[in-house]
């Protein structure tokens, strides 16, 4: 601590050094400290640095669960594991009126308010919980009416969170129907041309990984006599700088899964796969990662299988957090309770890959009831002015 006269004063790198590891809240507080702090904290380099602080570097994990009859309801997990509620950006005005997450990305979350029975979109934002800001997201070009919100994400290359929006659902032939993306850089809409995939649609949860948007992707094969679908699966990325799709092949035989998501370990866009065993009387589940890059086999991308652990038949993977993948319980009523013991629907799994470890808590309405999981950090990222963040 340096002095000047009788005035003992910190030194301004080392005044910067701490603010950048304390919270969001606290941050926000001391604004009001004094001018110098005001204008600090509101620099697109302090909000870089502060976001990449090893005390800020492991994300928190953000849920969004609730059934299709009733409102979602966000919160959030911490590193001491608990699960503190986060209330939506705007209250429901209409009790027909629903919310869901879009995407999340350095703090920064898109929201879709919809109609319950319609699934006409209502209103969608962009949404900072930690400052508590809120930006609306004016209505596209031509999907003035009807619109659906199919993903959010950062762009590194260009410094900038887009939102892509299809003119139908996502799983209804989505990609053959005119799509808009929406930049907060420069606050407006632009028309995208697709190649004809041929009725490729697309789940409505994307993944997001280094400037690009990840989905499940389906197209009809054949049609059997007894209105049979048969669908071929894969992996539908898309480059946001770029602005241009492109198909994956499924690193597994989709004929035995169950469930799979798509998640990010390590950085890298992952696949969980929940599969049946050969006897069909268990599952594993199997963690893939895809690498980018030029292989002896001509594509761009290789799948390469991480673990391979067994679960039990209830227990679903959802995500991973903290290199652990987080998984939810369903009720059984016709089987013995598993190694695992959980005696209430309502359960939260962290499983550690590496050491085959479980970690499990009761959280109100999870169970069977619908449920996506977000990695989140707090940040100070503003939504007004969108600032670099590489």
């Amino acid at each position: 601590m340096e002095q000047i006269g009788d005035n003992p004063f910190l030194p301004e790198d080392i005044i910067r050094t701490i603010l950048k590891s304390l919270p969001v809240k606290s941050l926000i507080r001391f604004r009001c400290v004094c001018k110098e702090w005001k204008n600090l904290l509101k620099t697109p380099s302090f909000i870089t640095e502060h976001l990449h602080h090893p005390m800020n570097e492991n994300p928190l994990l953000l849920l969004q669960w609730g059934h299709k009859l009733d409102p979602l309801h966000f919160h959030i997990l911490n590193h001491k594991m608990q699960l503190l509620e986060v209330q939506p950006p705007l209250p429901l005005m209409d009790s027909s009126l629903r919310t869901e997450i879009v995407g999340c990305s350095n703090g920064l979350l898109c929201v879709n308010y919809y109609d319950l029975e319609t699934s006409l979109p209502f209103l969608l934002l962009v949404w900072n919980p930690a400052t508590r800001e809120i930006r609306h997201v004016p209505n596209p070009i031509k999907h003035k009416i009807q619109y659906f919100a199919l993903g959010f994400g950062f762009s590194p290359v260009d410094n900038d969170y887009k939102i892509l929006v299809s003119l139908e659902r996502a799983d209804i032939d989505s990609l053959s129907n005119p799509l808009e993306v929406y930049s907060l850089r420069t606050g407006s809409w632009k028309e995208i041309k697709v190649e004809d995939f041929g009725g490729l649609g697309i789940s409505d949860f994307a993944a997001t990984v280094d400037g690009a948007m990840f989905w499940f992707g389906h197209k009809v094969t054949n049609i059997a006599e007894n209105d049979f679908f048969a669908y071929d699966e894969m992996v539908v990325s898309f480059d946001m700088v770029m602005e241009v799709f492109t198909l994956i092949p499924l690193p597994c035989d989709d004929d035995d899964l169950r469930k799979s998501f798509l998640s990010v370990y390590e950085n890298k866009l992952a696949m969980l796969c929940d599969t049946e065993n050969e006897n069909y009387e268990s599952y594993r589940t199997d963690l893939w990662v895809m690498e980018e890059g030029a292989f002896p086999s001509g594509e761009r991308w290789s799948w390469s299988k991480k673990y391979s652990i067994s679960t039990p038949s209830s227990i679903y993977p959802r995500g991973i957090w903290l290199e652990k993948i987080v998984c939810i319980a369903l009720p059984t009523y016709d089987e013995p309770e598993p190694e695992i013991n959980h005696r209430t629907m309502d359960v939260l799994y962290m499983l550690n890959p590496s050491t085959h470890e479980w970690v499990h808590f009761n959280c109100r309405q999870v169970g069977y009831q619908f449920s996506i999981i977000f990695n989140y950090a707090e940040s100070l990222m503003p939504i007004a002015n969108i600032h670099p963040c590489s």
